[in-house]
């Protein structure tokens, strides 16, 4: 069971990594749009403090993680504790690459934490 909880947190970042590097269009110019959404702001905000809150969501996800895998460690026939440290991991995949998918709109303090997550979540892996 940890061999294919080592691979599924591997292709799990594998997903997340992927989907963090696969849009560098070079999209800069984008940053207009918070001027011009004076009128409209709610929608532009909403974006960014949702995003904030998605990354917060996902760090502590990913912390939860990191805790529950050295339970496992621990306890490696605990099969309760296994599935859910697998659906955790599952979610945190589909997490990951939605956050992924959003990272040329963060701010460079939300991707700094982002990134700095994904590396936490990296540290978890078979032992």
């Amino acid at each position: 069971m940890r061999r294919k909880l080592g691979w599924l947190l591997v292709l799990t970042l594998l997903v997340g990594g992927a989907a963090a590097c696969g849009d560098d269009d070079g999209d800069g110019g984008d940053t207009t749009t918070t001027e011009q959404t004076d009128e409209g702001g709610d929608s532009g905000d909403g974006g960014d403090a949702g995003g904030n809150e998605a990354i917060e969501a996902f760090c502590d996800s990913v912390q939860e993680l990191v805790d529950k895998s050295a339970e496992l460690q621990d306890d490696p026939t605990n099969s309760d504790l296994q599935q859910e440290v697998t659906q955790l991991s599952t979610d945190l995949g589909t997490q990951g690459a939605e956050l992924a998918a959003e990272m040329p709109n963060f701010t460079p303090e939300d991707s700094e934490r982002f990134q700095g997550c994904q590396t936490d979540l990296s540290g978890i892996g078979p032992g």
